[in-house]
């Protein structure tokens, strides 16, 4: 029976867990803080002492794996130079400062909804396409060092192999500089950029065995055995909720937010993305179509730190007893910078409606609320898209009753929560064991929360009615 070992490496944490071929985990997870901080940014070593370290950690115990496979942050960035040493610090999703570098990149190029359709997203601070630009203008020195661009994934694994490791299809699809429809490097988004091709690693979608010598007597037991190409941590949670058949969606609540479902390449080159919807791989043949907002379980904790009102689960605490929109704000959580349905440019968190008679409870949960409806938001986007589906929560939101009620009383529908805890993790051991031969599982049944009636009606009312603008006014700077 084999046993692949998963290695995700997210923005949070660094996280190891083996599971079999049926998908059920196999002895405990091992844990490390990712060393990223609140600003999206990290220390490269301290990232790739927490993946080792939490590598040493799953292999001091357990049955010997077959296989070895990784889930990473999608959207991560790293600068190497000429010897394979790190230039910059690592970058994330969350590190903001690029608004402007992403203003002219959108000026610059002919058809920015081509472009959006050919990438798989507008161009985006969130995105490394930006975050280069970014690096060229304000570090004109460590761009000039910088002799090639990369993933953590690829940092990580070019470090254990000793070789110069590309990214897989599924990593670099979420780039915002891959061409999908050519299957190469954006020639156009290079050309605006000022970079050229051979600064980017070509992409490899093949396993690997060898590890390079220290890691091989560091690692013994996974020196010949294959390691897969790493999959967006966004793929993997699709795969791993059990939402790789039609009519099901994995809606991920966590730090961000996301709904995702597979499609097919013939339907994705049909017509052009929408403007909401984000298109990227699973692999160089599956595309996964979805839409996401930054500001979810991160925003919710940032407001609970500033007023004070941290203590368990603040969802359930913002929630519990107190009717909806029952403080008499308005609220754009927008604390980072928002991705779909309407990928701003800029931060614009803002709160409406204050009164002396106002408390920070009211406050957090004008937030949560808020928040509840960005996701409700993206979730209409992509139902638009991809017709109704059976949303499968799955996230640390999974985990909070607070979370899984407010999301089934803001939508008015019923949600399946899945019942694993690591969707990303075990998503890329289902990939990997269907590599090896393996069958992928059927979907397994999941509880479901239903909306409460009342509280359903009263979201619906207030998402009816809402002035305040959307989370974003536009696609132009």
């Amino acid at each position: 029976m084999p046993v692949v070992l998963a290695l995700d490496l997210g923005t949070s944490y660094a996280k190891a867990l083996r599971f079999d071929e049926t998908g059920a985990p196999v002895g405990s997870l091992a844990r490390q803080p990712a060393g990223i901080g609140a600003q999206g940014r990290g220390d490269v070593k301290g990232v790739i002492d927490a993946a080792e370290a939490v590598l040493d950690e799953a292999l001091a115990a357990g049955p010997r794996p077959a296989a070895v496979a990784l889930s990473t942050a999608w959207h991560t960035l790293v600068g190497v130079d000429d010897d394979g040493r790190p230039s910059t610090e690592l970058s994330t999703w969350m590190d903001d400062r690029a608004g402007a570098e992403a203003a002219a990149l959108r000026a610059a190029v002919a058809d920015p909804d081509d472009v959006h359709d050919r990438v798989g997203a507008p161009i985006h601070p969130s995105f490394p396409s930006a975050r280069i630009l970014w690096t060229a203008r304000h570090q004109p020195a460590v761009f000039a060092a910088t002799r090639s661009w990369c993933s953590l994934s690829e940092l990580v694994v070019s470090r254990w192999f000793g070789d110069r490791v590309g990214p897989s299809s599924s990593v670099a699809s979420a780039s915002g500089l891959y061409d999908q429809r050519a299957g190469a490097w954006d020639s156009e988004l290079l050309d605006a950029i000022g970079l050229s091709s051979e600064r980017l690693i070509p992409v490899d979608d093949e396993p690997r065995t060898g590890l390079a010598v220290a890691c091989r007597s560091r690692w013994p037991t996974l020196a010949r055995v294959p390691w897969f190409p790493a999959q967006g941590d966004g793929a993997s949670a699709v795969i791993g909720s059990g939402c790789t058949v039609p009519g099901r969606a994995a809606l991920t609540v966590g730090t961000s937010a996301a709904v995702r479902v597979f499609s097919d390449r013939e339907r994705r080159r049909a017509a052009r993305l929408p403007g909401p919807l984000f298109g990227y791989l699973a692999d160089g043949a599956t595309p996964v179509v979805g839409a996401a907002r930054s500001n979810a379980g991160a925003a919710v904790a940032w407001a609970a730190k500033v007023l004070n009102a941290s203590g368990g689960d603040d969802v359930e605490q913002a929630t519990a007893g107190r009717p909806p929109g029952g403080h008499g704000l308005r609220v754009d959580p927008s604390v980072i910078s928002e991705r779909s349905p309407d990928w701003p440019l800029f931060p614009s968190a803002s709160v409406d409606g204050l009164r002396p008679t106002t408390t920070p409870l009211d406050i957090l949960q004008a937030f949560v609320e808020a928040v509840a409806f960005g996701v409700a938001d993206a979730v209409d986007a992509l139902e638009e898209w991809a017709g109704p589906q059976t949303l499968v929560l799955a996230g640390g939101a999974s985990a909070s009753p607070g979370w899984r009620q407010l999301l089934a009383d803001a939508m008015g529908r019923p949600i399946a929560c899945s019942s694993v805890g690591d969707d990303s993790a075990r998503g890329a051991a289902l990939a990997a064991l269907v590599r090896l031969g393996e069958p992928m599982p059927a979907p397994s049944d999941d509880r479901v929360v239903e909306p409460d009636t009342a509280r359903a009606a009263a979201f619906a009312e207030a998402r009816a009615v809402r002035t305040d603008p959307p989370f974003g006014a536009s696609l132009g700077p």
